[in-house]
């Protein structure tokens, strides 16, 4: 069974001010987090998990009201610190033959049919999407070889090896487990996915979908969402 999960719960701090949730905000006809629900809804994604923290209660007030999305979505109310931990929220709603699809809320990407690719390509316990961001040193880069097997993720440093940064991935439990375990034991204000699932890649064979022809936004930084509506326009929506 595939489910999703859309982590929700961070604080937005590089957007701030903002006087709503920055998974709102408006770009184009519809808010950033609906370019998310509908290209998992596009794969045939129909149970989705988001984790908010008790501060961002318009998120299901407004999906649920004023999008089609509502009847798809589960929300799991939890006050995570992390990315990883909202992330992972959902795993113990499934079992360990499932998979999990992730996301990120703030992002939006072409081509739409990336989740279809994705999930019709799942190798092992964890797959990583990725695209052509065309800044990778923003990002984490994954280094590949010749069969798409994962050798290295790198989290945003200079003159990175590679192109390629994931903005997507389905993990199961096996590996989500491996990697809030790792996590745990590190010292780090943070805990960051990437330092962690590449840890999981050196140890477990794990694999990447190349997208091509692809382009990938992050609007949580001010200039990127200033530019949001123009990076949609170019592909025509």
């Amino acid at each position: 069974m595939i489910y999703a999960s859309i982590p929700a719960a961070g604080k937005g701090t590089r957007l701030q001010p903002l006087a709503f949730s920055k998974e709102l905000a408006l770009i184009g006809e519809k808010t950033v987090i609906e370019y998310t629900l509908e290209r998992l809804v596009l794969a045939g994604v129909t149970r989705i998990f988001i984790t908010i923290n008790s501060d961002k209660l318009d998120i299901p007030r407004y999906l649920s009201d004023k999008t089609k999305y509502g009847q798809y979505i589960s929300y799991i109310v939890k006050d995570s610190h992390s990315l990883p931990e909202s992330v992972f929220a959902p795993a113990k709603f499934i079992k360990s033959n499932d998979h999990l699809v992730f996301g990120l809320p703030d992002t939006i990407w072409y081509p739409k049919n990336c989740y279809k690719i994705l999930i019709d390509n799942i190798r092992g316990n964890l797959t990583l999407g990725l695209f052509d961001s065309g800044s990778p040193e923003k990002f984490d880069s994954v280094v590949t070889n010749s069969n798409n097997q994962i050798k290295q993720i790198d989290v945003k440093i200079p003159n990175p090896k590679t192109k390629w940064t994931w903005g997507i991935g389905a993990i199961n439990k096996s590996a989500i487990k491996f990697i809030d375990s790792y996590l745990q034991k590190q010292d780090q204000l943070e805990p960051i996915f990437g330092i962690a699932a590449n840890q999981y890649c050196q140890e477990e064979t794990c694999y990447a979908i190349k997208f091509p022809n692809s382009s990938y936004l992050d609007i949580g930084r001010k200039e990127d969402y200033q530019n949001a509506t123009q990076f949609i326009k170019k592909h025509h929506e």
